[in-house]
């Protein structure tokens, strides 16, 4: 018995298998970025970058620490005037600790007290020194007198530019917290008044009413330092 050819299929299977050879061939050359597979962002720099840092700062910024707590060269008192007794044995912190459990605490705290209504761009570093003293003026320990360290805050944009904040004291008490930028306020000090606050948008933002009464921070410190 004579079979019918189909000339109707032929063409269909033709087009489904140029069709599927030019998607495996397409997939194959595009050669698409494992999803597990993550870039390192540009700021990464290399050991002999990093060696060359260190290495910058002991001849340019760790020695002149050292000589100024040794109290061993008069120019550097006369720059630099301070009460601290000379500290022949001081060592230079060279290095902070900032601890995986701290990180992780640190940022979900303040994505809680700042919710949605702050967008946070960053947050900034500064660099601090501890005073020869037992406790800050809050109270709080210090744990290595002077020693340099740093401290940490969050950012946000304002006025065209990206800059680190905290939380104040409701002044005017309508339930809204002061937020205040810290470049303003370490520039005029702390008991100038007339730091430049804002007003945060309480519609997204979680009810500060238990908190009130204190400073609600967002500010870190204590981070390990080392020599």
């Amino acid at each position: 018995m004579e079979r019918k050819t189909n000339f109707i299929g032929y063409p269909i299977v033709i087009i489904l298998t140029a069709l599927i050879t030019y998607f495996c061939i397409k997939k194959i050359d595009s050669n698409p970025v494992d999803p597990s597979v993550v870039p390192p962002p540009p700021e990464i720099i290399t050991l002999q970058d990093a060696f060359q840092l260190y290495e910058t700062y002991s001849k340019n910024r760790a020695c002149i620490i050292d000589v100024y707590e040794g109290r061993v060269d008069s120019t550097l008192n006369t720059l630099c005037t301070s009460d601290r007794p000379r500290d022949l044995g001081f060592v230079p912190s060279r290095s902070f600790e900032l601890e995986k459990e701290f990180l992780e605490q640190y940022l979900a705290y303040i994505d809680y007290v700042t919710g949605d209504s702050i967008p946070i761009t960053g947050y900034r570093i500064f660099l601090g020194n501890y005073p020869n003293k037992d406790k800050l003026i809050s109270g709080r320990p210090i744990p290595d007198p002077r020693r340099n360290t740093i401290f940490i805050a969050p950012t946000t944009f304002q006025n065209g530019l990206n800059q680190a904040f905290t939380f104040t004291k409701d002044q005017n008490n309508d339930g809204r917290p002061d937020l205040l930028f810290l470049k303003d306020t370490f520039e005029k000090g702390v008991g100038n008044q007339n730091h430049a606050k804002a007003k945060i948008n309480t519609a997204s933002f979680f009810s500060f009413s238990a908190m009130l009464n204190d400073e609600l921070s967002t500010i870190a410190n204590d981070i390990g330092s080392y020599p």
